[in-house]
């Protein structure tokens, strides 16, 4: 909405002003006329005198203001075109669906345990982390997810170097040769190779994310074909399987290959340890028997030699003290059973038979029967066959005591000897000990290292990683671009209509203009711009 107004400041004799206003809205004219006293008029003028002149015209432009059924004139005049408008832009969103290129995108969730099955103890590369590490070993997953090494087994499993989304055909144009060669925009010849070219496309259509507080990885992938998208989105769940088994599996025989190397050099060191000892004993004459000195064990096998002998000994003189006192007894009385012999237990058996009988005659026939001569003779005849074998035993018990004290002597003086033997090897001894622990040391390192090595060759074929696909990826049913139709046709039917309600408006001020020009050049007709006649 235009507006013209001009106020024109007429002076008039009687030393008043006067405000004339003029409006001028769509080809009317509204006056207002006002008095009002001017006192800067006053100062600048002297109203006493006689002034000639010409009205004064001065331009000034009102504050602007909206009018609602204005505008909604100016709409309706222009329907046609605010229809048009959004009818052009719904055949244009048509036109432009059906020349791009729909895309599709697929999602695999894989998740990512920060902590690793427990398979083993010692495992290498068996992840225990702590409470406030889980986010950022599933966020380092993320970037593995990305890298390089999963990325190219991805494109060497798929073969997407024969794809002509991944690996574009160069142009042979001369043209586009020529002006991109002048753009410095052609590729150089190291980074023109199929695979670099798929790895930077599949880079440009992979996108992986976390969750927040979760270790849940969705890797998506899109390209033009649902079936393809689905099938690279595995293939990269895949590759990186493949990839972290191959990571760990290379721990582990990288630390193997260091443990071998090594053993070579702690084995020697053992060796060489080993002769030391060797030498050394042989040089001091430190002979062993079941990893024991041989003088120490002589030592120990000579006390328990002496300690038996010892006893032996006693046995013996007890046996020698109480045959002495069996010699002065009668041939009747019971003997110890360890002087008892075969022959003795005979006698006395004889003796108490033949004894009991001559009671029993003298008690029948009197002790002056010529009968009892012969039993008593018979009983003196025993009597004297049982002191015989009292004396043989008392004679075997002198011989058994002095064979005992013989061997008791001989142990103790070979005890003697061992230990005068045993005081100078211990001498030898702190050298030999302080080699076998240095044996010792070396032999312990190198079958630690041993074990270790055949435990870290053993891990090589085991993984330990808890990470597992949780939701595969399927082919989209809908496309990710451009949107559907359901979202675009009726965004752009908005879109053109806006534009053309903005155009419509835009040309009805213009018609307005156009119109209120004339009324306004006819009231300004009679005024002039500002001129000074007299002073």
């Amino acid at each position: 909405m235009f507006v013209v107004s001009r106020v024109a400041i007429v002076s008039f004799r009687n030393g008043t002003d006067r405000k004339w206003d003029e409006c001028s809205l769509n080809g009317r004219s509204d006056f207002a006329l006002q008095e009002r006293p001017s006192r800067e008029t006053e100062q600048m003028f002297d109203f006493g005198s006689q002034v000639r002149g010409e009205p004064v015209i001065v331009e000034t432009t009102p504050k602007s203001s909206f009018d609602g059924r204005l505008a909604l004139r100016r709409l309706w005049r222009g329907k046609i075109l605010i229809l048009l408008s959004g009818l052009m832009t719904v055949i244009i969103a048509v036109a432009l669906l059906n020349t791009m290129t729909p895309t599709y995108t697929a999602v695999t969730q894989i998740l990512v345990d920060p902590a690793d099955l427990p398979v083993i103890a010692n495992d290498l590369s068996n992840r225990q982390p702590q409470a406030d590490s889980g986010v950022s070993i599933a966020e380092s997953q993320t970037r593995v997810i990305q890298s390089d090494n999963v990325l190219r087994r991805v494109i060497e499993n798929l073969d997407l170097t024969q794809d002509e989304e991944f690996v574009s055909p160069a142009s042979t144009n001369p043209l586009m040769i020529r002006v991109k060669a002048i753009l410095g925009m052609e590729t150089p010849p190291a980074s023109r190779a199929p695979v670099n070219l798929a790895l930077d496309n599949l880079r440009l259509k992979l996108g992986v994310r976390r969750a927040e507080r979760t270790f849940v990885i969705d890797v998506y992938v899109q390209t033009r074909d649902p079936e393809k998208s689905a099938r690279i989105a595995n293939g990269i769940a895949d590759a990186y399987f493949a990839e972290e088994a191959s990571a760990r599996t290379d721990v582990a025989r990288r630390a193997s290959e260091a443990l071998t190397s090594r053993l070579t050099a702690l084995r020697q060191a053992v060796e060489e340890a080993e002769r030391k000892v060797l030498q050394y004993r042989e040089t001091n004459k430190l002979v062993t028997s079941s990893g024991r000195l041989l003088s120490d064990q002589q030592l120990s096998d000579l006390n328990q030699q002496l300690v038996a002998a010892t006893l032996r000994l006693a046995d013996a003189k007890s046996r020698l003290d109480q045959a002495r006192r069996m010699r002065t007894g009668e041939a009747g009385t019971a003997l110890p059973e360890m002087l008892q012999s075969t022959e003795m237990q005979n006698l006395r058996q004889q003796y108490a038979t033949l004894s009991r009988s001559t009671a029993e005659l003298a008690a029948r026939l009197g002790d002056r029967h010529p009968a009892m001569a012969d039993q008593y003779a018979q009983q003196r005849d025993l009597q004297r066959l049982i002191q015989r074998e009292k004396e043989r035993i008392i004679d075997t018990s002198q011989k058994e005591h002095d064979r005992a004290a013989a061997n008791e002597g001989a142990v103790r003086r070979s005890l003697e000897r061992a230990k005068v033997e045993t005081a100078g090897n211990d001498r030898a001894n702190v050298g030999l000990r302080e080699l076998e622990r240095e044996l010792d040391a070396r032999r312990s390192i190198y079958e630690a290292f041993l074990r270790r090595s055949r435990e870290t060759s053993e891990q090589e074929r085991l993984n330990s990683s808890n990470v597992r696909v949780i939701s595969s990826a399927t082919p989209p049913r809908s496309r990710t671009w451009p949107p559907s139709p359901k979202v675009v046709l009726p965004f752009a039917l908005l879109v053109g209509l806006a534009v053309g309600s903005g155009l419509a408006l835009l040309f009805g001020a213009r018609r307005d203009r156009r119109l209120a020009w004339p009324v306004t050049q006819k009231s300004m007709s009679g005024a002039r711009s500002f001129r000074a006649v007299d002073a």
